[in-house]
């Protein structure tokens, strides 16, 4: 789920409910300040250094899908037609009045003439490959053709979660009431919300506290929780086979409480297996318009969802034995005209030395037939996205919305007559997963892709140049240790300072300004904290003992240990020994509102690069924050998913530095 679409129930947020730029009080008064600041602190490494999936719920496990059909014939007509083609076979032959027509005259087709008068469905969560919770969905339809709910769902990844969902729908699927109870790590929390008259009336139950909340919408709304494969049924069950083609859903995703938008398209059908045996499914796709995420939901023949997937974040909901039987192709060659270059990109695999398939975008500019210089060899550079789930545009799934950084630089190179590969990230995008894997075979991917670029043909053989975003600049200056091939490196916002110095410094700041947790809490909080990484750093499992009044010690020493393998190693980096290893000319860019790579660590890097004499260009962005992209202030978090391009600056430093034209 997108950074800044806070689940009430978060590790990270702790209790606290943004909507409308109001923020409600958090579940932990003086003690949340304490939390939220070291939480936002370790996030800009714990989530954005390396986890994928640090904070359950801001990392994508909830996809928010969310959507709407007031707009258009599959509107709010949609959910009241009736469409033969997707009625659902029941299972049980003794509820077949769910299909009469319904005494508010919404008429069969719409989510409960296709559901079971009473059933009880299982689903398993995985994410990266790994088995992370599972879902009870219980349901029945009453002589009043509403469709009442209950749905558990049990979560064991960083934290314990548990969740008892009820609600009730309307015959037509849409939503009526909505309740949900929350336990993590002891903790808990509660929201009710009706809707009625076109509006939404909630109460959010924290601390002892009712928050009384009302927001107004209009037309059909439907529920939608993403760790709730079956509120996607209630969805496809209203699509309009008839009317086909992409149609609006209006949704509640009621942990934000907010409305949202999706468009859902049924695809066709495609070949699986359940428990080994041959399958047909229906695929739908579904995209959250804002910020572009795609969702794929099956059903099977009876139009029962079989699966959820979000690709982008490596996720599934499905039921026990459901496998597709599809074999992901890359995406289309996009053709486009950039100065005198026609250029072709094209999505390529590439294996890694252990078979790992990367799927990447290789950019290619081609001289015009007939034009001088035609046959130059091309230089070429590798681009290394940064931590986190983020992809080879430099998009996250942690971000609502698109960042685009690592394609802009791609298309700057290419409109340069310079050749590109950028790349996903083991267990993000297209790529495969392994779920936790040590940073050396981050670095050993990097190599790959640096040898499969080598191979192709009409590329400079004197070597390929390195760009790395963050850590992926920690990954270059590792990658170029490791080869021969590399001719130079570019470092943008690379961290200096190394990790676990930089947790326990902004820990024991963050302490400081913290009133409500004593002397010696703080004392104990630091020092297990300490005997945490060094623990870790040693390849060991630490053991925590809770701090009586820094309850969220438990959810940041899990946050460290939830990926041992690589954060083992990422604690043991030292960006200094790396760079001291560069043989090729580097260049160093900074950023001057980098909330995350602070200034300094661009000023250690200069005074460093001077002292042991390696050949380095310096460039430092002003007004520009951590991808590059133009900023009001260092705490802009809209500013990363604006339309605005990488700085130009900073695109011709790139290039001028790969042509060689780069004056000191």
């Amino acid at each position: 789920m997108p950074l800044n679409t806070r689940s009430l129930y978060t590790p990270a947020s702790r209790g606290t409910l943004t909507r409308h730029g109001k923020i409600f009080p958090p579940f932990y008064y003086n003690k949340a300040v304490f939390q939220m600041r070291v939480i936002r602190s370790l996030t800009l490494f714990l989530i954005f250094a390396f986890l994928s999936f640090v904070f359950l719920f801001d990392s994508g496990v909830r996809v928010v899908l969310a959507q709407e059909p007031g707009a258009g014939k599959a509107g709010a007509k949609q959910a009241g037609k009736k469409d033969k083609k997707v009625q659902a076979k029941p299972a049980d032959a003794d509820i077949k009045a769910a299909k009469k027509k319904t005494p508010s005259g919404v008429k069969e087709g719409a989510a409960a003439s296709k559901s079971l008068a009473a059933g009880v469905r299982k689903y398993i969560l995985t994410q990266h490959a790994a088995r992370m919770g599972e879902e009870t969905y219980s349901y029945s339809i009453g002589e009043d053709k509403k469709i009442r709910a209950t749905a558990e769902i049990k979560i064991q990844s960083v934290a314990s979660v548990d969740m008892l969902q009820k609600y009730t729908l309307e015959p037509g699927g849409t939503l009526a009431s909505y309740s949900l109870e929350a336990q993590m790590m002891g903790e808990k929390q509660k929201l009710d919300c009706v809707y009625a008259d076109d509006e939404i009336r909630a109460k959010v139950y924290q601390n002892g506290t009712v928050e009384n909340i009302s927001i107004r919408t209009h037309g059909p709304l439907y529920l939608l929780d993403n760790t709730n494969a079956n509120n996607y049924q209630h969805i496809i069950d209203a699509y309009s086979h008839k009317n086909g083609g992409a149609q609006p859903f209006k949704v509640l995703v009621a942990q934000k409480l907010t409305v949202m938008d999706i468009e859902v398209e049924n695809r066709g059908f495609v070949k699986g297996f359940m428990a080994g045996k041959n399958a047909e499914y229906t695929e739908y796709r579904a995209v959250e318009k804002s910020a572009g995420l795609e969702i794929f939901i099956y059903a099977d023949k009876g139009g029962a969802v079989a699966a959820v997937m979000v690709p982008a974040q490596k996720f599934t909901i499905a039921a026990e034995g459901f496998e597709l039987d599809k074999t992901a192709g890359p995406p289309e060659t996009r053709e486009y005209v950039a100065g005198p270059y026609k250029v072709k990109e094209s999505g390529v695999y590439f294996k890694n030395k252990s078979g790992l398939k990367l799927y990447s975008k290789l950019t290619i500019p081609a001289v015009p037939s007939g034009a001088a210089g035609e046959a130059s060899p091309m230089r070429a550079a590798l681009i290394i996205a940064g931590s986190g789930p983020t992809d080879r545009d430099g998009n996250s799934t942690l971000l609502n919305g698109s960042i685009n950084n690592l394609r802009d630089i791609a298309e700057h190179l290419a409109a340069h007559g310079i050749v590109s590969l950028r790349y996903d990230k083991r267990n993000i995008g297209s790529s495969d997963s392994t779920g936790d894997s040590p940073f050396s075979e981050y670095v050993s991917d990097a190599v790959s892709a640096l040898d499969f670029m080598c191979s192709k043909e009409g590329l400079d053989t004197a070597g390929v140049y390195l760009i790395g975003h963050s850590e992926g600049a920690l990954i270059a200056m590792s990658a170029a240790a490791a080869s021969k091939k590399v001719k130079g490196v570019i470092l943008m916002a690379a961290p200096f300072t190394p990790f676990d110095q930089l947790i326990m410094e902004q820990v024991k700041y963050n302490l400081e300004y913290s009133v409500s947790i004593s002397a010696s809490d703080k004392h104990e909080f630091i020092k297990q904290l300490a005997d945490a990484m060094k623990q870790l750093k040693k390849g060991q499992t630490p053991k925590i003992k809770e701090a009586a009044s820094v309850p969220s010690m438990d959810v940041i020493i899990k946050s460290l240990t939830g990926q041992p393998k690589f954060v083992g190693e990422y604690l043991n980096i030292v960006p200094a020994k790396l760079a001291a290893s560069l043989k090729v000319p580097v260049l160093l860019i900074g950023a001057g509102l980098d909330a995350q790579v602070p200034v300094s660590d661009f000023t250690q890097y200069c005074e460093f690069f001077k002292k042991n004499k390696i050949g380095f260009h310096k460039l430092m962005v002003e007004g520009v924050n951590h991808v590059f992209k133009p900023a009001g202030a260092k705490n802009d978090p809209g500013s990363y998913t604006s339309d605005a391009k990488v700085a130009s600056v900073a695109l011709n430093a790139i290039s001028s530095f790969i042509m060689g034209r780069l004056g000191r």
